[in-house]
């Protein structure tokens, strides 16, 4: 048996392992099936030119000079796993359980991620009144959008204080009566300067970020505390509808691949027949688990006038 698992060892054999599967679908190795150009041989085992392509389309945003580089070193590569593959096999760590595992779940991975991308590449394109409507519906983003300039205070707090402490905090009239509160509880407080331009700030939060004065201000839920946001200034940074064209157009293909992932697979859990067993009993009564197509939504922010 092995000695720890996959995700423990070097990249490289890890990969070489991997390639067992492609090994034991075609029994002695590849032999220029399909017409694909032989490049190298390692014994019996030959290494095509549709290996090497499949090695390039990994690498995104390649120049066109860097290809035959690329090329090159990819052969490399397979020769070098496919040296490490032929003693894998020779040991039979094809058959062994954990490596079998692994396998079997890199490939339910591949062909899930094929159907779910085959179903997001069909969705409809945004139309140029949809690109145009999410410009109009927008304004802080694009015809009315700023630069924010902050001074942030992160405030460590255990969460089971933070509700206590952002009350009072709520309280106070000027960050100097939040500062000298904050000293007195002995809460531990970092500060820095931080600029957002429109676009970094949630969505959730943009509205009501927009609506602030110089001076006021916003508390947010943070991991281990939470922060508070005071504006010092804003710069006006409006888009037009032609520079706001293509990041818009880019969101509202993600969306709609999204959404087109979300709604088939509403339809096929509607569809399908699920039974759970044992002391997974009680999943039967539970909503089905979100898809990775789930988008997080941000916390809800308290606000705070600090004139």
């Amino acid at each position: 048996m092995m000695n720890g698992t996959i995700d423990a060892m070097p990249r490289r054999v890890a990969g070489a392992l991997m390639l067992v599967a492609a090994s034991t679908l075609t029994a002695c190795g590849n032999s220029g099936a399909g017409g694909s150009q032989v490049v190298a041989s390692v014994g019996s085992d030959e290494i095509t030119e549709t290996q090497v392509n499949h090695a390039l389309e990994q690498q995104a945003g390649m120049r066109p000079e860097q290809v035959e580089g690329a090329s090159r070193k990819a052969v490399a590569t397979l020769v070098e796993q496919t040296i490490v593959l032929q003693k894998a096999r020779d040991l039979k760590l094809d058959r062994d359980e954990r490596v079998v595992q692994s396998i079997e779940s890199a490939k339910r991975e591949l062909i899930v991620g094929a159907y779910l991308n085959r179903i997001a590449d069909g969705a409809a394109k945004p139309s140029d009144k949809d690109i145009q409507d999410y410009y109009d519906q927008n304004p802080d983003l694009f015809a009315k959008r700023r630069v924010y300039n902050f001074q942030e205070i992160a405030v460590d707090v255990p969460p089971a204080q933070a509700k206590e402490v952002e009350a009072k905090l709520m309280t106070f009239k000027s960050p100097a009566e939040m500062g000298a509160y904050l000293k007195d509880k002995q809460i531990p407080t970092r500060g820095k300067q931080t600029t957002l331009a429109a676009e970094n700030v949630p969505m959730a939060l943009l509205k009501r970020v927009a609506a602030l004065a110089p001076g006021q201000g916003l508390i947010v839920g943070n991991e281990g505390g939470m922060r508070m946001l005071f504006l010092s200034g804003t710069l006006d940074a409006p888009l037009t509808m032609d520079q706001a064209r293509p990041a818009i157009t880019t969101y509202l293909v993600t969306q709609g691949r999204r959404q087109a992932v979300q709604k088939e697979m509403a339809s096929l859990q509607a569809g399908a027949k699920v039974a759970y067993f044992g002391k997974y009993a009680d999943l039967a009564a539970s909503a089905p688990a979100a898809t990775a197509s789930t988008v997080a939504l941000s916390a809800p922010a308290a606000s705070v006038n600090l004139r």
